[in-house]
């Protein structure tokens, strides 16, 4: 195992996410309740709330990074609080060893690795310096869960028939762009978030049914489209409260 190679690619789980609750004039909309499709138009636009429903989700994920250095696979649990606490265990799928353990809650972040020799703390700003990817890790909880990120849980959608997609998009800070679709059960379909330096576009491919969150999920930038991120989530859970562990 390349230990540089691991470095790069640890993070890379981060980007990952789900799918999520929608309301619509007052009626929950779900899987078992869909939007009848006879009443959907080219061009028809709704107002669709976001709802994220549970506080805490504990999910146990494989992660395989193709990259021109080989597949990397690694084991990841991730411990999370809606809009305030990030927690991550990775571990090396091939020896079983962990590679490093990370946490952000809200503004703040650190990173340790006894495999890597490394121990950081500082803001997720500036955790988003390190590892390269110019995406603040505020967003991170959001993406995880398939929520919106930066602005509003009520977004207005237009429905384009020729992806058979609602689609919504918007402006952030510092010039980025954002843009979602959902199929036509109300299900995250595709993020793409762009600025003047990268393109990420995560892709949801499946979804658990109890949850609505994802079961699986694929990153590529755009500068990078040799790199490609697979994320299986074997499964979830939302008891919570969990323990975040985290000693530096």
């Amino acid at each position: 195992m390349k230990i540089g190679t691991t470095y790069r690619f640890w993070k890379l789980f981060l980007f990952l996410g789900g799918a999520f609750l929608l309301s619509n004039c007052g009626r929950t909309i779900s899987p078992e309740k869909p939007l009848r499709r006879e009443n959907i138009g080219e061009g028809t636009s709704r107002k669709i709330i976001v709802e994220d429903k549970f506080s805490w989700t504990q999910a146990f994920t494989k992660i395989s990074a193709n990259t021109p250095d080989g597949e990397q696979r690694f084991r990841v649990q991730i411990r999370s609080k809606q809009d305030s606490i990030l927690w991550a265990a990775i571990s090396d799928d091939m020896i079983g060893l962990r590679v490093g353990k990370a946490i952000v809650i809200r503004d703040s972040a650190a990173f340790t690795s006894t495999l890597l020799g490394m121990e950081w703390t500082g803001s997720a700003a500036d955790l988003a310096t390190i590892t390269g990817i110019d995406i603040p890790f505020e967003y991170l909880n959001k993406l995880l869960r398939g929520q919106l990120i930066g602005t509003e849980t009520a977004m207005r959608y237009r429905f384009h028939n020729a992806s058979d997609t609602w689609v919504t998009k918007y402006s952030l800070s510092l010039g980025r762009k954002v843009t979602v679709s959902l199929d036509p059960d109300l299900r995250m379909r595709h993020v793409t978030i762009e600025d003047k330096d990268e393109v990420v576009n995560i892709d949801y491919t499946k979804v658990d049914v109890r949850t609505g969150y994802p079961a699986e999920m694929v990153v590529t930038l755009k500068s990078k489209p040799e790199y490609r991120v697979l994320i299986e989530i074997t499964e979830i859970r939302t008891e919570g409260p969990y323990n975040t562990p985290f000693n530096i």
